[in-house]
């Protein structure tokens, strides 16, 4: 018989039923409750942010969705609310602004956001919301220009300008007359697109072209590269959050990620075509960080047999994490990845204290964090997604064969 015949007549095993795919359904249904509790949870308070505006106004009404009139108790119009959205790293983020009479900006709240908590308060810490109050809706300077971007946060720094002048334009327009001339939106494509394209190019050559000490060379010069551009000079590593972003169903402006989305499709065609997580092997800046300090103080990449219970605790976190995250709606509230600890020195001081457990272990461990602790290792969350992956492929193909045979 050919290889043709066997491979025809060959049966297919019908899906059976373990106990961790137990798991991954009871992981999967505790995934979708949260995010349904967060759906529901999630909007823009108004109110307070009126009371702390407005202290002595009785009411106000909307004029559209987000621009309202400020009324006192005579019913007279004392000012005007708006709210404005920017895109922040983490998805929109939304500013809410007070105008006077007179068209001076009187105060600024952040109505809500989905950045990485440390990094968010690191850029408030700056003064930017002190500098953007100080406007009023007869400027004409793009906000970004009057605003210094916070080294490691630019994409928050950018959302907070934008938004505000968003709100400050509606409320020009809607209150005070002013005509607005339509804003173009600026295509971000620079180094970071650029070094991580280069990147990718270099993984696939290396694993297609060139193999043996070629192929050797090659990963360790995007190692380094990785390490060098992405770790310590743009500090855009793969987080937990770039997942959750997905799982929240939020997809982001292509002009102000377009690095965002080089970094997901590039992920997922290598996992759906060569079963490959390169950018973890090939160019992961905190991988690259750990092999290096391998070969610094001798440690082989081979297996350590540790107890079963670090390889849970491991998957708890990530779980955790990301049920936090569906649950406030935010990618990077939950996020205990220390790459912004080494690259930006920004953390807090359990995160430092883990950061130093690590890098010292790395000279005698061959990637322990990535090993142990990585919440998008394949021992968690790449290891669930290929489990539920492969399952629904198992019950659509045993379906599809009953369905035949009857």
């Amino acid at each position: 018989m050919r290889n043709s015949d066997k491979h025809k007549t060959r049966k297919r095993k019908p899906f059976k039923w373990k106990t961790r795919d137990t798991l991954v359904l009871v992981v999967s249904v505790l995934f979708v409750i949260s995010w349904i509790i967060g759906k529901q949870n999630f909007k823009a308070y108004v109110d307070p942010f009126f009371e702390l505006a407005w202290p002595e106004a009785e009411s106000y009404e909307y004029v559209t969705e987000d621009h309202a009139r400020v009324i006192d108790g005579e019913g007279q119009v004392v000012g005007y609310m708006a709210k404005g959205t920017g895109e922040g790293y983490g998805g929109p983020l939304t500013m809410g602004v007070a105008v006077d009479t007179f068209g001076n900006v009187k105060s600024l709240a952040v109505l809500e956001y989905r950045e990485t908590p440390g990094f968010f308060q690191k850029v408030l810490k700056t003064g930017i919301l002190q500098n953007l109050a100080q406007r009023d809706v007869y400027d004409s300077v793009p906000y970004m220009q009057l605003i210094d971007v916070v080294t490691g946060a630019t994409m928050s720094s950018r959302a907070l300008a934008e938004s505000v002048e968003s709100a400050v334009r509606v409320t020009g327009s809607q209150s005070f007359s002013i005509i607005q001339e339509p804003k173009a939106k600026d295509i971000l494509f620079g180094l970071p697109e650029i070094v991580l394209l280069a990147l990718f190019i270099i993984a696939v050559l290396r694993r297609k072209v060139f193999g043996g000490k070629t192929g050797k060379i090659l990963r360790w010069i995007t190692l380094i590269s990785g390490l060098i551009f992405i770790g310590f000079v743009l500090n855009r590593p793969f987080v937990l959050a770039h997942i959750n972003m997905v799982l929240l169903g939020y997809w982001p402006d292509w002009h102000v990620h377009i690095y965002w989305y080089i970094l997901i499709a590039g992920l997922f065609l290598f996992k759906a075509k060569e079963e490959w997580n390169t950018y973890c092997y090939d160019f992961c800046p905190f991988g690259a960080c750990q092999e290096v300090l391998a070969q610094i103080g001798g440690a082989k990449n081979r297996a350590v047999e540790w107890p079963r219970l670090l390889l849970w605790l491991q998957r708890t976190l990530a779980i955790a994490a990301v049920f936090m995250a569906l649950l406030f709606r935010n990618p990077g509230f939950s996020s205990f990845e220390i790459f912004g600890t080494l690259f930006d020195l920004n953390g807090s001081n359990y995160q430092f204290a883990l950061l130093a457990i690590i890098l010292l272990l790395s000279l005698f461990i061959y990637r322990p964090w990535c090993t142990y602790l990585c919440p998008l290792h394949k021992n968690a969350m790449e290891g669930l997604f290929d489990r539920i992956r492969k399952n629904t492929q198992s019950i659509l193909q045993t379906l599809l064969l009953r369905w035949k045979r009857n």
